[in-house]
C-alpha cells in the first residue's frame, strides 16, 4: 500500500509554493529467493550446485507528481534496486523525469525498452526464471538491447487511444554512459518504437530496436519482437511472442530467430505458470547455436501483498549455444555463466512483499 507524504514531511527537499500542488509517495517491494544453482555438461570443467540468498530486483520507489493545470503535470520516479540479502542499494532501475498531459508524456532518464515480455506472469520468481529477459533477449550469448533498462534515454508515451499506445524512444548511449573517450565518442545511439495494444483479455505488441555503437566500436544491433497474449474467463493466461535479433560487425550478419510461449492459470490465492523458449541457430556462425529454456512455477497469495512460490528454470544449449539465464551476471562472480553446450538450471523458493 503506497503511504503518501504530506508537505511537512518534505519540507526540506521542496519549495513551499509547491506544497498545494505537488505530491510524493513512497512504495516498493521486497523480492528474496532461497536457490540451487547448477551447471552441468560443461565438458572438462566441474561445477557443483550452488546454494545462495538471492535479491531479485527489490524496488524502493520514490514518485513525485505536480498538477500544473489544464490537464498538464510534471512527474518523476526514483526506482531505487536494493539487495536485501547483501544489506546494500545496488543500482538504479527506471529511473526518470517529465512532463505529461492530454497529449501524452515525455521522460529523461532510464528506462525498460524493447524487451520485459509483457505475456509472461509470475506471482513469485526469481530474476533467472524471466525467459523473455534471458534467451529471447541474446543472440549467442550476446544480449540485444541489454535485456533490460536503456540508460541515458529521451521517450514519448502516447496517451491511450482505445487500447493502442506508443512509445518511441531514443537513447544517445545505450551501452552505459556518456564521454567513452573514444574517438566520434558522441555519434551514433539507439531508437526504439514500441506499439501495444491492451483491451480486455487481449494484449499484444509489436518492439522496434536499433542501435549502433558509441564511437562505432561493436556491434549493430537491430530487435524486432511481436507478441499476443489472451486472458480467458477462468483464469488462463497464454500466449506467443517471436523474435529476430540481429548482430552486424565489420560486414558481416548474425541472427536468430526466437520463440516464447507463456501459460499461467489461476485459481484462487494459487498460480501455476509455465514459460517456454526456444532461439533458433545464428547464421554465419559455425556449430550447432541454437538453444532451449523452460521455467515451471507455483505462487501462492498469503494476502494481497505477499506471496510465497517455488520455482524450476532449465536452460539447454546446443554443443555451439553460449545462451544464459536471465541476470546471471547480477548474481556475482560465484555464478559461473554457461560454457558452450552446457545446461544452467535453478531451483527457488521465493517470497514477494509490496509495501
Amino acid at each position: 500500500m503506497q503511504k503518501k507524504l504530506i508537505a511537512l514531511a518534505v519540507a526540506g527537499l521542496v519549495s513551499g509554493g509547491a506544497f498545494a500542488q505537488s505530491s510524493v509517495t513512497i512504495s516498493g517491494l521486497f523480492r528474496v529467493s532461497v536457490d540451487q544453482y547448477k551447471l552441468t555438461d560443461t565438458g572438462a570443467a566441474s561445477y557443483s550446485a550452488e546454494n545462495r540468498v538471492s535479491d531479485n530486483s527489490s524496488i524502493l520507489f520514490i514518485r513525485g507528481k505536480e498538477d500544473m493545470g489544464n490537464g498538464s503535470y510534471a512527474d518523476f520516479q526514483m526506482d531505487n534496486r536494493f539487495s536485501p540479502d547483501m544489506g546494500a542499494f545496488a543500482a538504479s532501475g527506471n529511473t526518470n523525469i517529465g512532463i505529461g498531459g492530454k497529449w501524452g508524456a515525455l521522460h529523461l532518464g532510464r528506462q525498460d525498452l524493447h524487451y520485459g515480455t509483457m505475456l509472461e506472469s509470475y506471482k513469485s520468481y526469481t530474476l533467472l526464471n524471466i525467459l523473455g529477459n534471458g534467451i529471447f533477449a541474446q543472440v549467442n550469448g550476446t544480449t540485444v538491447a541489454n535485456g533490460t533498462r536503456t540508460p541515458n534515454v529521451v521517450f514519448y508515451d502516447s496517451p491511450n487511444m482505445s487500447g493502442f499506445g506508443v512509445r518511441v524512444a531514443y537513447s544517445t548511449n545505450a551501452a552505459g554512459s556518456e564521454g567513452s573517450g573514444l574517438n566520434d565518442g558522441s555519434k551514433n545511439g539507439a531508437w526504439n518504437a514500441d506499439l501495444k495494444y491492451v483491451n480486455g483479455p487481449i494484449k499484444a505488441g509489436y518492439s522496434y530496436w536499433n542501435s549502433k555503437p558509441e564511437g562505432g566500436v561493436g556491434a549493430e544491433q537491430r530487435g524486432d519482437t511481436v507478441q499476443f497474449g489472451y486472458a480467458f474467463p477462468m483464469g488462463l493466461k497464454a500466449g506467443v511472442g517471436y523474435n529476430k535479433s540481429r548482430l552486424t560487425a565489420a560486414g558481416v550478419e548474425h541472427s536468430r530467430n526466437a520463440w516464447i510461449v507463456p501459460v499461467s492459470y489461476e485459481f484462487g490465492a494459487s498460480q501455476v505458470n509455465a514459460t517456454y523458449a526456444k532461439a533458433g541457430n545464428t547464421s554465419n556462425t559455425a556449430g550447432s547455436t541454437g538453444a532451449k529454456a523452460w521455467t515451471l512455477g507455483y505462487g501462492y497469495s498469503l494476502s494481497k501483498r505477499t506471496n510465497v512460490g517455488v520455482t524450476y528454470s532449465r536452460l539447454d544449449n546446443d554443443a555451439a549455444g553460449m545462451y544464459n539465464l536471465f541476470a546471471v551476471g547480477d548474481r556475482g562472480t560465484s555464478i559461473t555463466s554457461a560454457l558452450a553446450g552446457a545446461t544452467a538450471s535453478q531451483f527457488s523458493l521465493n517470497m514477494t512483499h509490496a509495501f
